[in-house]
């Protein structure tokens, strides 16, 4: 862009601007040829104005380039311009045409060698400097310049990329590497006819168009036969023959693509896809997997668009102990401000599979802590049970980080352990050092759920236990080798000053069933629903509650 600006200024003359855009552009040979040109010009420019003047002892301009020889001659002719000149002034007679052609030879010569240089620029710009193939904007551009002539014609837009161009580099060095590219692009133009574009699109990418066949089976199989002729030819370095290794995608028109720069998409992708699954082999644009993929890739923009704006809220659910039928608390349970994710558990499979649930973790405890603090009036001696990714922020210093106000904070919550840790005394001492630091509780979620087993019950020791809903649906209805092994279990927390705590209770008998086992707390839709704001729960439940506690043997707690 420079060197065009600066050339346009050069041939109108205005040297200072244009030898300011040379210099915009210094890393470039041309840039400094064409400076070198500008700074003659312009001190031959100067020069011819002072013999203008009459200024016969004016030096000439210095020699300071290759064209030295030309300049000298221009400026010996300039002098004896301004000479012939002074002389008619005088009343001598007129100056002959020659003088002023030989002039006018000098200019054309220093005018000449800028356009060129001029064309140079415009050349290297649409092709690659190794192979002088057009480069990728070139050639996508000439693509559609032939689709818009012959729009009617089927075409084929074959793309390939060298498996074992590092190894080449490596083993052989680069200047054998060139070498190998080269061989390719001959091999590849050997592959094309009259209507036919070759291109090298980057280091190791090349790409073929072909235009006017009378089917999409004849255009396929031209890229088939481009594949084909690659793979087949070897290539001399050093003393060994090396076989050409290539992946190949190809895209036909008008069937997959109406326009270029979508057909090069649409071929690119299809290679992407062979080194995926299959190298050294050629494929076809596929819609089905191209959308497939395209999904995913929106979905993980979706993602980051989630976790850079914390588009994240959390709904509370009540958690109720069955000894007074009063609300001891409310798990937070995320959700996002987003359609695209149908929930959590959408959140966290892709967060996991992009590696990301720490900085998810990281989001969540800055939100949550922050609506703690905010409410902690209202929430007075209720906790706020928390879902932890990992255990990765049970420590004092990166919650210090999160909020200023954490301890303060930490009292208000309860962490309920969801890792998936393997060395399980390791996490025992870290959870212990967090209780007592922090003074706070740590709950044990999903008991019996994946991770969640009686080893980690013993090492942990949590404040709490939540029984997953495994264990508490149709409990009424269970049978009597589930429910004794729910009674050892609650003789072992009782034991353990472990309080325990009944999750998913979605009907009055399951209600009536865990009370009569002796839980401690109580979760489900059955005594309330997560919403946006803190609920109390309803009368009738309370009612019941205490109702039941009054039927059944009292329990241990009040």
């Amino acid at each position: 862009m420079h060197i065009e600006r600066g050339l346009d200024k050069l041939l109108h003359g205005q040297y200072d601007e244009a030898l300011e855009a040379f210099c915009q552009s210094s890393t470039s040979t041309q840039a400094e040829k064409l400076c070198q040109i500008t700074k003659a010009l312009a001190e031959a420019k100067s020069y011819a104005a002072e013999l203008a003047k009459g200024n016969l002892s004016v030096s000439p301009p210095g020699p300071s380039n290759h064209f030295a020889a030309e300049l000298k001659t221009l400026h010996v002719n300039l002098k004896r311009l301004a000479r012939q000149m002074l002389m008619a002034t005088a009343g001598y007679p007129a100056l002959p045409g020659d003088y002023m052609g030989d002039l006018s030879e000098g200019l054309e010569f220093v005018i000449s060698q800028a356009a060129t240089l001029k064309e140079q620029a415009e050349y290297d710009k649409s092709h690659d400097v190794e192979t002088g193939l057009l480069n990728r904007k070139s050639f996508v551009r000439s693509v559609r310049d032939i689709l818009h002539e012959q729009p009617d014609s089927i075409g084929v837009l074959f793309c390939c990329e060298l498996d074992n161009i590092k190894y080449i580099n490596d083993a052989y060095g680069y200047d054998n590497g060139d070498l190998y590219l080269n061989k390719v692009a001959e091999v590849l133009e050997a592959c094309t006819f009259g209507t036919s574009l070759l291109a090298r699109l980057a280091g190791n990418e090349f790409a073929v168009y072909a235009h006017g066949f009378n089917n999409e089976s004849d255009a396929f199989g031209f890229a088939q036969g481009c594949l084909k002729t690659l793979l087949n030819t070897r290539v001399m370095l050093r003393d060994d023959e090396v076989w050409i290794r290539a992946s190949s995608g190809a895209a036909v028109y008008p069937h997959d693509a109406l326009e270029s720069d979508i057909l090069m998409n649409c071929a690119y992708h299809a290679q992407l896809e062979v080194k995926s699954r299959n190298r050294g082999t050629l494929m076809r644009f596929c819609p089905e997997i191209y959308r497939t993929k395209a999904n995913v890739l929106g979905r993980q923009e979706k993602l980051n668009e989630l976790l850079d704006g914390k588009m994240l809220r959390f709904a509370f659910q009540p958690i109720v102990s069955l000894h007074d039928a009063r609300i001891i608390g409310y798990e937070a349970l995320m959700r996002p401000t987003m359609p695209d994710f149908s929930s959590p558990l959408d959140i966290l499979a892709l967060a996991e599979n992009q590696s990301k649930l720490l900085q998810l973790e990281k989001i969540t405890f800055e939100l949550i802590f922050e609506w703690v603090y905010s409410h902690r009036r209202l929430l007075a001696e209720r906790k706020i049970f928390f879902n932890t990714i990992s255990t990765h922020f049970f420590n004092p210093a990166k919650l210090r980080a999160i909020h200023p106000k954490y301890k303060a904070i930490c009292k208000n919550m309860v962490f309920e352990i969801l890792e998936t840790a393997t060395v399980e005394s390791s996490l025992a001492q870290q959870v212990k050092d967090f209780r007592t630091e922090m003074s706070t509780q740590v709950a044990l979620d999903d008991f019996g759920c994946g991770h969640s087993n009686i080893l980690r019950l013993i090492n942990l020791s949590p404040d709490i236990l939540k029984i997953d809903r495994f264990f508490i649906k149709s409990i009424h209805n269970t049978s009597a080798s589930q429910k004794d092994l729910l009674s050892g279990l609650l003789n072992y927390c009782r034991s353990k000053g472990i309080l325990s705590l009944a999750e998913g209770v979605e009907t009055s008998d399951e209600l009536a069933s865990v009370m009569r086992m002796g839980f401690d707390y109580v979760q489900g839709y059955y005594l309330g629903r997560p919403e946006m704001h803190l609920n109390e729960i309803d009368n009738k439940i309370q009612d019941e509650i205490m109702d039941f506690r009054e039927r059944f043997s009292p329990l241990r707690r009040t």
